[in-house]
């Protein structure tokens, strides 16, 4: 009766013969070189890789010639951009005139020379306007030199758009995606 080989040894024994045929098909078979030969066995040349710059740069130059081709620049200033900051700045002329109002007194007015003191209004591309400086009936307009657009804070702080002949209160809107033309568009005067 032939005798067994134990199961581990016989597993070793196969791992081995695998590895060694798995090396041979990995390698590159060498080619022999004639005895004093002067010139090397002639090689394909290498592929050029495309260096990582030119990739990158050819890249931004696909990406900017889509972007002009599909983005259109009619030379208007965003809405959507500019009324969140017309807003806030009627919500801080309001706030600070209530401070003001609170310590001072309700009878004294809050007026221009206030508002520009509170901001450099001289520079700003918001132009803010005092229109009533008294606490009970305080209003306040403002607008951005680039938009043909308007807002207005009443004495209650609400603030409001005006289209046409109408004022809507922007509580009512998405802010920053006011379309001026559709609110106009809406707008039935009284």
């Amino acid at each position: 009766m032939p005798k067994v080989l134990p199961r581990y040894i016989l597993i070793s024994i196969l791992e081995s013969v695998a590895m060694a045929r798995k090396s041979r098909e990995t390698e590159r078979p060498r080619r022999r070189s004639k005895r004093n030969a002067e010139t090397p066995a002639s090689q394909t040349p290498p592929k050029k890789k495309r260096s990582p710059v030119v990739t990158f740069v050819a890249v931004v130059v696909v990406v900017v010639i889509i972007w002009a081709t599909l983005i259109k620049d009619d030379g208007k200033v965003p809405i959507g951009k500019i009324a969140p900051d017309i807003v806030a700045e009627l919500d801080k002329l309001y706030m600070f005139c209530g401070v003001y109002w609170m310590e001072k007194g309700g009878h004294l007015l809050c007026g221009q020379d206030l508002a520009d003191k509170l901001r450099d209004s001289k520079n700003a591309d918001i132009k803010v306007t005092v229109i009533d400086a008294v606490a009970k009936d305080f209003s306040a307009i403002a607008k951005h030199i680039a938009a043909p657009m308007v807002f207005r804070v009443d004495d209650d702080g609400e603030v409001f758009i005006k289209a046409k002949e109408c004022e809507i209160n922007i509580r009512s809107l998405d802010i920053h995606e006011l379309d001026l033309e559709e609110l106009e568009s809406q707008c039935k005067p009284k």
